[in-house]
């Protein structure tokens, strides 16, 4: 059984990640591949990006000696609507994965420090899901939403 703090953190990961998808969907295969600028990551990338950061989150609570991982310019390349919609499936799995896992976790377990450079030292679990998984995502959202806005 979930406790509440779990059951908060599942659902505001699933409203987040209904938000990004929300921006996402209004691209095309033609479209998806853009960035604003070369060397920076494409709605693609980021859309690769945040079903690495869920896949990380998952390792990093098991092994809490994990390094961070970064985003790829160029990592993710979209040449289908086939393409497209199984990004997106992938954006939808990993979301499913990571409540099913948060699901798995106890209130002691969201207590417990972990070592994460990003933060310059100890933080909790609990930090590491809504500073490091969550709000990650919300960033990259709004990168999402300004790249959108520059294309209109």
């Amino acid at each position: 059984m979930n406790t509440k703090e779990v059951a908060r953190l599942i659902e505001f990961s699933k409203v987040v990640r209904e938000s990004t998808l929300k921006r996402l969907k209004k691209l095309n295969f033609s479209t998806v591949n853009r960035s604003p600028k070369p060397g920076m990551m494409s709605f693609a990338d980021i859309a690769g990006h945040l079903i690495d950061s869920d896949e990380w989150m998952i390792r990093k609570i098991k092994n809490k000696n994990l390094d961070p991982i970064d985003g790829n310019p160029g990592s993710v390349i979209i040449r289908s609507e086939e393409q497209l919609n199984n990004l997106f499936a992938r954006l939808e799995k990993s979301l499913i994965d990571k409540c099913e896992f948060l699901g798995t976790l106890e209130d002691n377990v969201l207590e417990e420090k972990i070592y994460d450079s990003r933060f310059n030292g100890e933080v909790s679990v609990w930090w590491i899901i809504v500073r490091g998984n969550i709000d990650h995502e919300i960033h990259h959202r709004g990168q999402l939403a300004a790249y959108l806005s520059m294309m209109d």
